[in-house]
């Protein structure tokens, strides 16, 4: 589903990045590992198509990202990139279960209102569709994140530091959320965190380290 082969992206000449190959199967997962400042956003984003890199291919079920541009690049994202971000996107004005009819709008998909219910109940948040988002609390915040992400039934999710702000019970419940809803739609999910506490939790991890390097490790 997702490959990724010898990316590399530069901000100026002082602060570069390379990132070595990735490989994730359909219906598998992949955390990625990294201190802070050490480019593990800068890599979510470049995945995403938020940023282009330097050097590098990144495909996702076959499709190049990097050579997208514009138009292309923003209905390919849409309709099969999901995206949870360290602090929730939403537009506080619209009601949660206008914020996802949104997305999917933007996705190029019908808004469906039957399939936002089925991902709301999924999430514990089927009570809180009418509701706007500074009316839930951290933890709806965090769910209906998720359920952002996952509303178009994407091939690939990306998670970037879903669970710093969390305690521990919090932390991995958002963790099982993610696996389950990715299991339930066959995509493959990849974690971007500092967070230690989620290597028990995966069976494949990378490294992200101060060499610009990714140090693989299965456990």
């Amino acid at each position: 589903m997702l490959t990724t082969r010898s990316l590399s992206f530069e901000y100026n000449q002082a602060n570069r990045f390379e990132f070595p190959g990735l490989s994730v199967a359909v219906g598998s997962d992949l955390l990625v590992l990294g201190e802070s400042g050490i480019g593990k956003t800068t890599l979510l984003h470049l995945i995403a198509g938020l940023q282009k890199p330097k050097t590098g291919k990144i495909l996702i079920g076959g499709t190049d990202v990097a050579r997208l541009s514009g138009k292309q690049l923003d209905a390919f994202r849409g309709a099969n990139v999901g995206i949870v971000f360290q602090r929730p996107h939403f537009i506080q004005s619209l009601t949660l279960e206008e914020n996802l009819a949104l997305m999917r709008f933007l996705g190029g998909k019908e808004a469906d209102p039957h399939w936002i219910k089925v991902v709301l109940d999924g999430l514990g948040l089927i009570g809180k569709q009418k509701s706007s988002p500074r009316q839930l609390s951290q933890g709806e915040q965090q769910r209906a994140s998720i359920a952002l992400a996952v509303i178009n039934q994407p091939k690939l999710i990306l998670a970037d530091e879903p669970t710093a702000a969390l305690d521990d019970k919090n932390c991995h419940r958002v963790v099982e959320l993610l696996r389950g809803q990715t299991k339930k739609m066959q995509s493959s999910l990849v974690i971007i965190t500092h967070d230690q506490r989620l290597k028990a939790d995966f069976s494949r991890s990378v490294t992200l380290t101060k060499n610009d390097s990714l140090r693989a490790s299965t456990h």
